[in-house]
């Protein structure tokens, strides 16, 4: 029963999607832009060479499409947090008879399923048509893949409500958005595979959650981790998305206590 109201905020949560068609044509050009500009990019860069730092070109354009499409997975129930945070909202929600991060996530869930069927799967398809895309290494790779992707969009979401959470202490997050947005991007390999980054910025970013989101999924199933090295790069996620659920719930029980509404 419990379960049951979470599926049913997910489920309604895909039904709003469906209402704002405007958002999704919006939202479906402007990440198809993005795709050919990447994609002619990289045909200039690659012009007369065969590989960039043993990358080839096929294999870059797939990781671009694939990063591309993971990057739409990016955040959203963090902003609707600080949104209930800075208008009151989050008062009434406290009242209400569940957990206010299990509905944040519920919709959150909602929304990025109806954004896979509606827009990554349709994307995915231009992408392989107009642009090209590699099939997976392995049978195996392919797998990890999937579970991969699955972890890195729930670690997306967990550093979205961490900053969302941070609102009842800042009442507006904006810059804090900015900045994550920026670091997210750079750090997580959204735009070029991090090993074409130095060496020191690598190893930095490889030791933080960032490289989860993007680079590791895209590397697994591009062929850029080894098959030796796939499932510890599972688990490194999987640790990583255990740690952030425990520190968001701790500080938001904690946040709690001193809700700030304003108007009274």
């Amino acid at each position: 029963m419990r379960l049951q109201k979470y599926v049913a905020l997910a489920a309604s949560q895909i039904k709003v999607d469906m209402a704002y068609t405007a958002w999704y044509w919006a939202s479906m050009f402007s990440v198809t832009m993005r795709l050919f500009i990447l994609y002619f990019f990289w045909q200039a860069v690659y012009e007369n060479k065969t590989d960039v730092s043993g990358i080839s070109l096929s294999m870059m354009l797939t990781y671009a499409v694939l990063a591309t499409m993971l990057d739409q997975f990016r955040g959203g129930a963090g902003r609707e947090l600080a949104h209930l945070i800075k208008h009151g909202g989050v008062a009434v929600e406290l009242l209400r008879p569940y957990h206010l991060l299990d509905k944040l996530l519920a919709q959150d869930i909602g929304t990025k399923t109806s954004t896979f069927f509606r827009s990554t799967l349709p994307l995915l398809v231009i992408a392989m048509l107009f642009i090209g895309v590699d099939p997976p290494t392995s049978i195996e790779s392919a797998f990890a893949f999937s579970i991969s992707v699955v972890l890195a969009i729930l670690l997306a979401t967990l550093i979205d409500l961490l900053v969302g959470v941070l609102s009842f202490y800042t009442v507006n997050v904006w810059g804090l958005s900015v900045l994550q947005e920026a670091i997210i991007t750079i750090m997580s390999g959204a735009i070029i595979p991090l090993t074409l980054f130095p060496d020191w910025f690598q190893t930095i970013s490889l030791y933080l959650p960032f490289a989860s989101l993007v680079y590791v999924p895209v590397a697994i199933y591009t062929g850029g981790i080894d098959a030796s090295a796939i499932w510890s790069s599972i688990l490194i996620q999987l640790a990583w998305v255990g740690a952030f659920f425990i520190f968001v719930r701790l500080l938001f029980a904690y946040a709690v206590r001193k809700v700030t509404v304003f108007g009274g």
